[in-house]
C-alpha cells in the first residue's frame, strides 16, 4: 500500500514517506546537465565570483531525480550535482527538469537525562545562508558524495560538526584504530582522545540511526531524509561539548532540548511554529501522528546497549 503524501502548504513541507522500513539506492555518479541557459548562466556566475570571494564555497552533492515509497520501503535516483546549482536553481519548483533538486540528511535526535527523554533542536547561525535565527533539527546538512559512505555517515558526521567535535570520549591515543564501515576496514586512524573526538567514534554513542522521514520543502526545491537517532548521552555533556566550540564556528547559536512527550511537542510546535525551519515542523507533526511506534522503536533501541 502506497503512503499518501501529507502536504503542509502553511508549514512549508511537503511529507512524502514516513515510517520508513529500509532505502534502496541508485546513483549515478554522471553530473546532472538537464539545467536551461539561463541557469547555466546564473550557475557560471557563481563560479565566477568564487574565484574571488573565498566565503563563496561550491561543494557536491546528490540530486534527488526520483523516488517512490511502497510497503516502508523507499527507492532513491540520484544524480552528482553541486551547492551553486542547488542554489541557482532551487526556486524552479515548477519545472522539475531545471532544478538541482537538492538532497539533505538530518536527525531527530534524542537523549535521556535521568529517566526523561530529550529532543535536540538549534537556533541556527548566521554562517547558515538560510533560515538564521529559525530553529532547526539537529544535526541537518548536505550528503557529500564523494566522503560520505551512506547516510547514516552523513547524519554522524553532521552530529560533530554541529555539536559533538570538542568532547572527548577516551583519554588514551589509539594509534591503530580500526573502523568497519560498508564491510571495509579503514587502519591507522589516529585519534587524540583527550583532545579532539573523530566524528566515526560517534558509533559508541548512537545507539540508533535509522531513516525515518522523507520531506521536500515547498517553496524551495530541497529534500532531506529525516532519521530517528538515540545519543546515549547525558544532558551536560552534549551541552558541554558545543559549548567548546568557538561561537565564530557555530552553525548554531545555541541548542536546546525539548520534553520528548506527545502534548509538549504539539504545544511547541503551535507556540514556535513562526521560529521553526520546514524540517522541524514536518518532524514534529509526523512523530506526533505516530507516537506509539516512535516510543517503541526508541525503547528498543535505548535498552539494546544493555542487551549486548
Amino acid at each position: 500500500m502506497a503512503f499518501n503524501k501529507i502536504i503542509s502548504e502553511k508549514g512549508n513541507y511537503k511529507i512524502l514517506a514516513e515510517r520508513i522500513k529500509d532505502v534502496n539506492v541508485n546513483y549515478n555518479s554522471e553530473p546532472y546537465d538537464g539545467y536551461s541557459q539561463e541557469s547555466k548562466a546564473k550557475i557560471n556566475e557563481m563560479r565566477k565570483k568564487a574565484k574571488a570571494d573565498p566565503s563563496l564555497f561550491d561543494g557536491p552533492g546528490v540530486r534527488l531525480s526520483d523516488y517512490s515509497f511502497d510497503n516502508g520501503k523507499l527507492s532513491l535516483d540520484f544524480q552528482h550535482t553541486t551547492y551553486f546549482c542547488h542554489v541557482a536553481t532551487r526556486e524552479n519548483i515548477h519545472d522539475e527538469k531545471d532544478c538541482a533538486k537538492w538532497f539533505g540528511c538530518s536527525g531527530i535526535t534524542i537523549s535521556k537525562d535521568g529517566e526523561e527523554y530529550l529532543m535536540w533542536v538549534g537556533e541556527k547561525s548566521p554562517l547558515n545562508e538560510i533560515g538564521s535565527g529559525q530553529i532547526h533539527l539537529l544535526p541537518a546538512g548536505g550528503i557529500n558524495p564523494i566522503n560520505d559512505f551512506g547516510f547514516n555517515y552523513t547524519v554522524k558526521r553532521e552530529l560533530y560538526e554541529e555539536a559533538l567535535q570538542k568532547k572527548p570520549v577516551y583519554k588514551a591515543i589509539k594509534d591503530n584504530f580500526e573502523i568497519e564501515l560498508l564491510g571495509s576496514k579503514r587502519r591507522n586512524l589516529k585519534l587524540s582522545g583527550s583532545t579532539k573526538r573523530h566524528f566515526l567514534d560517534l558509533d559508541s554513542k548512537i545507539k540508533i540511526c535509522e531513516p525515518y522521514m522523507l520531506m521536500d520543502m515547498v517553496k524551495i526545491s530541497s529534500f532531506n531524509l529525516a532519521h530517528f537517532v538515540f545519543l546515549d548521552m547525558e544532558k551536560k555533556e552534549i551541552e558541554d561539548s558545543f559549548n567548546l566550540i568557538p561561537k565564530n564556528e557555530r552553525e548554531f547559536n545555541n541548542i536546546q532540548p525539548l520534553k520528548f512527550k506527545k502534548n509538549y511537542l504539539d504545544d511547541y510546535l503551535k507556540s514556535e511554529f513562526n521560529h521553526l525551519r520546514p524540517h522541524a515542523r514536518a518532524a514534529i507533526g509526523s512523530l506526533s501522528r505516530n507516537w506509539d511506534y516512535v516510543n517503541e522503536k526508541l525503547e528498543k533501541g535505548f535498552f539494546r546497549k544493555e542487551v549486548k
